[in-house]
Parts: structure tokens; sequence; C-alpha cells
């Protein structure tokens, strides 16, 4: 796995040494991962939000899962920052595919690539009020073709969860 890690640096670094359009066609502002926006998420005291991110890889690239085969490599993650009030419970992220590159076929990797989906639970906490709340958070990863893998990127990403009024529990058997 070092061999492979060691390779792909020195042909990342190799590439971009050598090609003056490397830069360009390559700059520090591509962003190899989009997202869609999410929709708006439901949440009360008794019923968490569960937020879905879809998330689409660009062809010819792929990114390491959230759980990469070697701790060299740089795993995404998915940060959320929820406003006071709420709590971003869990993040569940989906299996990471196999795949090796054609230099080193008995090396597989763990990564994602075309669409992905990543879910998160946020709970509101029992004092919170009503309302409209804005969730705001990224998504770090770091992208590789089958030539190069390029420096680590985050992309924002935001949504907003409606915390519903929780209805008070019914005596209904009480008299």
């Amino acid at each position: 796995m070092r061999v492979l890690l060691a390779t792909l640096v020195i042909v990342n670094f190799g590439s971009g040494a050598r090609s003056a359009d490397f830069f360009q066609i390559k700059g520090s502002d591509i962003q190899y991962v989009s997202a869609e926006p999410v929709p708006d998420a439901k949440a009360s005291t008794a019923s968490p939000a569960h937020v879905i991110l879809k998330f689409r890889v660009g062809e010819g690239y792929h990114i390491n899962s959230s759980r990469p085969h070697s701790d060299l490599l740089i795993p995404t993650q998915l940060k959320l920052n929820a406003p006071n009030g709420i709590s971003v419970a869990k993040i569940m992220y989906p299996e990471g595919k196999d795949f090796s590159l054609s230099f080193s076929p008995g090396e597989n990797l763990s990564v994602y690539s075309g669409e992905f989906a990543i879910q998160a639970i946020l709970k509101p906490l029992p004092a919170q009020p009503a309302g409209s709340y804005r969730v705001q958070g990224e998504l770090a990863y770091q992208a590789c073709s089958d030539r190069a893998c390029f420096p680590p990127k985050k992309l924002p990403v935001s949504f907003a969860v409606m915390v519903l009024k929780s209805q008070a529990k019914s005596s209904a058997g009480a008299k």
C-alpha cells in the first residue's frame, strides 16, 4: 500500500511539474464533487430529522470513502454545524466500493464514485422553540483520477431544519 501511495504522489507532482497547462485545467478552484440541493427537513423532540445529502463525483474521478483501507489516505468526512438547540445525533456514510488502479491491480482502495448519499440525523433539544433553523457544513474529500491525486477540498453544504412544536402527551386514560 505504501508503494501505491508513493507512486500516486510521484505521479501527481511529476505530471504537474512538467505540464504548464496542468494548473490551468486542474486549478485550485475546481470542485470534483457537487451536491444536490437538500430539501427542508422537519423535526420535533419526538421525531428527529433524517436528512439525506446527495453528492456526485465528477466523471473520471473518485474520492476515498469515509473508511479508506489505509491510515495514509484522506477519508471523506461530512461536518455539520447545527445551531444551538439542535444536535447532530448521527452521520451515516455509505460503504465504499473497492477500486484498484491499473498500475497496482492487487491493491484495493475503498472509494466513492458517481453518485453517493450521506444521511444525517438531527434532534432538536426539548426547549428548542418552533421555527426554521439553518444548518451549515462541509464535505471534506480528496479527489483522484487513475493517474493522480489532487489537494484536499471542502464543499460547503447548507439546509434548513423546521422544528415543529411538540404536542403534549395526552392523558386520555386519566379522569
